[in-house]
């Protein structure tokens, strides 16, 4: 344990901790073109508006454009302000006082203050809710509310990463009012204090969003309107932002993207680092990744190579675990896996699963993941393992996911986050939401976890965070094979747009030149 002295002077050094009353963001200048719609071709349906329950970046997207959080983060991936105006660690760093800016209100014209983040954050903490953010807030003993401006988060250990899950979707406010009215359909009918509200939705056709002329962040936002068309077709996606019919597109074809970059009136913007890629599996007794050499077996089976010329044509990187590069924790020399195929029949024979062996793998109509599945399908019959690969929708591969009961599934996620722990514990520690999905609980997991959290340097924490990818493989719960990049194109009249790490777009910040 870490005396209160050398836990102040780590908070007070590193990228996790600060007191800032300014905006992130400077007021915009004069010239800049106010108006205008911006049509943006995604990948996939919202499915649902609700920041707390949303999983993929298309619903943390728009639910961000509703909902303002309570912190964002800078350039350099430090903590600022965004509803939160000012903060401060106490009491050896179990105690968070956080201000919050006054005079801001709803869409539905009711007052945002400590009472409202009070309700959104116990929302997501009720297991009720049934929200995958849970595990982000574990650390949370309880939240007072001091005064109308002021809350006062009490840890049940020193935390000085606590407050980055609170830049995402953790941190996402709705108006409680109208969380109480709409209940169950609240996702359909959000109400934050967001730069825009959501005005129309069309499942799997469209969704407007419309500016909201109160919002709080001075002359933003410059548009008038944002649309998101749901476009999983790659080519089509493609068409609709060559021929003008959306001026911006996410998930570009990859491989494309070297022909695209000498494309006159396109431009196209990467963000590396931006996911990792894995096979999870189902411990549970009914299903064969209950056993840890039948798990450990894709970790030498898998072809990674193939992976990545063919799945993602040679973009991004081959992955091992779950930290990506770009983050101060992503350690380069950890290589454990060069293919095997003996070595995983061998382990396969050892699994005690009776043959022949079949698992089914749900998958979505994502082109990079029906590539990958197709890999993987016949990597798996070469070690002597039948894939049946399931094609289902977006919303379908969530409610499986979410019951526990997915056999396998070909998953990614957004690993550069301000903070590897917001989404390792989520995975990994014992009653985080997709650990329970898998059926994963490890004690000794769990002591990683928080052994991280308290840790006095970051040179401390990124040793403990080898450990934990160490363990990570040697369970084979998740089996890590890349680490992507974003891609997306832009017509060269979109100006301000800022391409995040965590893929998230924040559109209150761009104009039509």
């Amino acid at each position: 344990m870490m005396d209160r002295r050398n836990l102040l002077r780590f908070m007070a050094a590193g990228p996790v901790i600060g007191l800032v009353a300014s905006p992130l963001r400077a007021q915009a200048p004069a010239t800049i073109k106010r108006g205008g719609t911006l049509t943006v071709a995604i990948f996939a349906d919202p499915i649902t508006f609700d920041p707390h329950l949303t999983g993929n970046v298309q619903g943390r997207t728009a639910s961000q454009a509703i909902h303002d959080t309570l912190f964002t983060v800078d350039d350099k991936g430090r903590l600022a302000p965004r509803l939160a105006e000012s903060w401060e660690f106490s009491d050896g760093g179990k105690v968070l006082t956080v201000k919050l800016r006054s005079g801001i209100k709803f869409h539905d014209g009711t007052v945002f203050d400590a009472a409202a983040v009070k309700y959104n954050i116990d929302r997501i903490r009720d297991p009720k809710t049934g929200s995958i953010r849970e595990g982000e807030l574990r650390a949370l003993d309880r939240l007072e509310v001091v005064d109308a401006t002021t809350l006062r988060f009490v840890l049940k250990y020193p935390f000085a990463a606590f407050a980055f899950p609170l830049t995402d979707v953790a941190g996402a406010i709705g108006s409680p009012t109208a969380m109480e009215k709409s209940g169950k359909d609240y996702g359909l009918r959000p109400v934050g204090t967001g730069p825009f509200k959501l005005v129309e939705y069309q499942k799997d056709t469209r969704t407007v969003l419309e500016k909201n002329p109160d919002y709080w962040q001075s002359g933003q936002p410059y548009l008038d309107r944002v649309i998101l068309r749901p476009i999983p077709t790659d080519s089509t996606r493609l068409a609709e932002l060559r021929s003008g019919g959306v001026q911006m597109a996410e998930a570009l074809p990859l491989q494309d993207i070297s022909r695209l970059r000498q494309t006159q009136n396109l431009v196209v913007s990467e963000q590396p680092g931006f996911r990792w890629e894995y096979f999870g599996f189902n411990l549970r007794d009914e299903h064969p990744g209950r056993s840890k050499a039948f798990r450990q077996a894709f970790q030498w089976g898998i072809d990674r190579e193939a992976l990545h010329k063919i799945a993602y044509f040679g973009t991004g990187s081959i992955g091992f675990d779950g930290i990506l590069p770009g983050s101060p924790f992503f350690d380069a020399d950890y290589k454990p896996f060069k293919r095997d195929v003996e070595k995983a029949k061998r382990l396969i024979g050892e699994s005690g699963i009776s043959t022949p062996i079949v698992i089914k793998g749900p998958l979505q109509p994502d082109p990079v993941k029906q590539r990958a599945a197709q890999i993987f399908q016949a990597n798996a019959a070469e070690i002597g393992v039948k894939v049946e690969i399931e094609q289902v929708d977006s919303a379908g591969y969530r409610t499986l996911l979410q019951s526990g009961q997915m056999p396998m599934d070909l998953q990614g996620w957004w690993g550069y986050r301000p903070d590897p722990d917001q989404y390792l514990a989520i995975l990994l520690q014992s009653g985080g939401s997709y650990a329970k999905f898998h059926g994963y609980a490890n004690p000794e997991m769990d002591k990683l976890i928080g052994a991280q959290r308290e840790a006095q340097s970051e040179a401390e924490r990124k040793a403990i965070f080898r450990k934990i990818s160490e363990l990570m493989n040697e369970d084979a719960v998740y089996v890590p094979w890349h680490y992507s990049s974003d891609f997306k194109g832009l017509h060269p009249s979109v100006k301000g747009f800022v391409h995040t790490p965590s893929g998230i777009t924040a559109f209150e910040t761009i104009h039509l030149g």
